[in-house]
């Protein structure tokens, strides 16, 4: 049995985001409520996972059978990417707010594209991780 909070704590190490933070600090059981939705994301994309991602009980939080610490931070990661999304969302949201011109002055139209290059480079991570994890089933003769 994996809990959920393991892949919850590996995650949180890997960003810096306050409203997460704040979120956290005021209840972790909304915080574990609003970052399960980037697990449920990841869940159905790490498609070559080994073990069945499905057999989970939502309601204790865990999943009924054990991952490695491989499967564990390939989750972790994939909720980083899933996050990632969220954070150039936001920025592309915020252009659509503002009138050209403003968002341009604006500090956020700097950051949109170093936030998708970033978010490109943490989905190739992923992919290497998960290269990785399918190679160590391989038996090498």
């Amino acid at each position: 049995m994996t809990p959920f909070v393991n892949i919850y704590e590996r995650f949180s190490t890997k960003i810096q985001d306050y409203m997460l933070d704040e979120l956290f600090r005021e209840s972790t059981d909304t915080y574990e409520d609003y970052i399960f939705s980037f697990l449920k994301s990841s869940i159905a994309k790490f498609t070559h996972c080994r073990k069945n991602l499905f057999d989970r009980d939502e309601n204790r939080k865990c999943f009924n059978i054990t991952l490695s610490e491989l499967e564990e931070e390939i989750l972790a990661e994939m909720m980083k990417v899933e996050w990632m999304d969220k954070e150039v969302n936001n920025v592309l949201e915020m252009r659509l707010a503002l009138n050209n011109s403003d968002f341009k002055r604006y500090a956020e139209s700097n950051n949109l594209k170093a936030k998708m290059d970033l978010r490109d480079n943490i989905q190739e991570r992923v992919n290497n991780l998960i290269v990785q994890y399918s190679y160590s089933s391989y038996e090498w003769k």
